[in-house]
């Protein structure tokens, strides 16, 4: 068995930038021997902050080298699809950048080409991976096969109360505080970023199915295709998930908040910096520990109190200075990554396959129309069952 993956990474943009060129090379596990990008500029940015073997401007020189078994795919959502089928059929392992697809056709092909060729592949939705999230959905999972009332829960009619079937269902709220001054400059456009529904809130349809362990059968959204929506996601078993997001907020504030309730349970994630319970014996609150932290010194408060601190200070250096950077939370990207590893090195299942990936882009796709219609949409359980084929 080697001790490396051998890996070529296609597309240096933002993303890669912001998060996977980092990860890779300082993941020991990973030898990251070519690294592919169309920019001359970027290419060059690469080659002086981490040196790789080879740098290319064709994907293809990566796909012929043998050494190669595994590629990261990091480019914009409307070229994907013919670098996932070269690489497929070139036999390497593949980590996609969410989404995974634009369309149910899409879907379709990426998935026939997957299974066919039999290799590996992960789709980037790392949220799975946050240790926060992780903690939290093995909280809810445990409390929910096996539900046990806390001693303290106050109940009015405990002799007299007749259960009632909406005491099964998991109701879930998250909330995302974006900036769309932010986005990359592609994300809003119609024909490459396709807008936050399909680019960014494809994470947290994702995230939902996968606490519950279960499909939406019905999607309702208000706002807008590009930005500003709330999406409301009725699940199989009359769970629902509430996702808000914003593009008009400020990274002033924390940018995320999940919630998680059940029988007589409450679970939240705060910013992955802290997790917090309610209704369950023996477990009260765990924080986490920044990704990457410029503001050690700021040490006053816990959880997002503290990041919020630590963020009021990078705004005085930016006011004084002109440039200081945002602390950074664990929402999971290095943790996705290493199981990637995983999948290539031991042979173990992806955390995150072509199927999880094909029903977040159904799922989206079902939110913008139901968007633009200004009515609920349903999902058929046919539809589902088209990914079988």
């Amino acid at each position: 068995m080697k001790d490396k993956a051998v890996i070529g990474i296609i597309g240096c943009g933002m993303i890669a930038r912001d998060v996977h060129l980092q990860n890779a090379f300082s993941n020991p596990r990973i030898h990251v021997k070519w690294c592919c990008d169309i920019l001359e500029e970027r290419l060059k940015y690469v080659k002086e902050e981490f040196n790789p073997e080879h740098i290319t401007s064709d994907y293809r020189e990566i796909l012929i080298d043998s050494e190669i078994n595994g590629v990261m795919i990091l480019t914009t959502h409307n070229i994907r699809e013919k670098i996932i089928r070269d690489a497929a059929e070139a036999e390497k392992h593949i980590y996609v950048e969410k989404p995974m697809s634009t369309s149910v056709e899409e879907s379709y092909r990426i998935m026939r080409i997957v299974r066919e060729t039999g290799i590996k592949f992960v789709v980037g939705f790392n949220r799975r991976c946050a240790p926060a999230i992780e903690d939290a959905v093995k909280i809810y999972v445990k409390h929910k096969n096996k539900p046990v009332e806390a001693p303290w829960r106050f109940k009015r009619n405990k002799d007299t109360h007749q259960p009632l079937r909406e005491e099964e269902a998991t109701m879930i709220m998250m909330r995302i505080n974006d900036d769309l001054m932010t986005f990359k400059p592609y994300a809003l456009d119609e024909m490459i970023g396709e807008g936050s529904i399909i680019g960014e809130l494809c994470h947290f349809v994702d995230l939902a199915c996968y606490i519950t362990g279960k499909e939406p059968i019905k999607v309702y959204a208000e706002g807008w295709a590009r930005v500003n929506q709330v999406l409301t996601l009725q699940f199989e078993d009359q769970s629902i998930a509430n996702i808000f997001e914003t593009g008009v907020g400020s990274f002033d504030h924390p940018k995320e908040l999940i919630e998680i309730y059940h029988k007589g349970a409450s679970i939240a994630v705060d910013y992955y910096l802290q997790l917090r319970v309610g209704g369950i014996k023996d477990f009260y609150k765990k924080n986490y520990p920044f990704w990457y932290d410029p503001y050690q010194y700021i040490t006053e408060g816990e959880g997002t109190n503290l990041f919020i601190n630590k963020v009021r200070e990078r705004n005085r250096i930016i006011i004084e200075k002109g440039f200081a950077q945002y602390p950074a939370v664990d929402k999971g990207h290095y943790r996705m990554l290493d199981r990637f590893v995983d999948c290539i090195l031991l042979n173990k299942p992806s955390p995150c396959n072509e199927l999880d990936g094909a029903r977040a882009t159904l799922i989206t796709l079902k939110a913008r129309e139901s968007v633009r219609l200004g009515l609920p949409v349903k999902i058929s359980k046919d539809e589902y069952d088209y990914y079988f084929a």
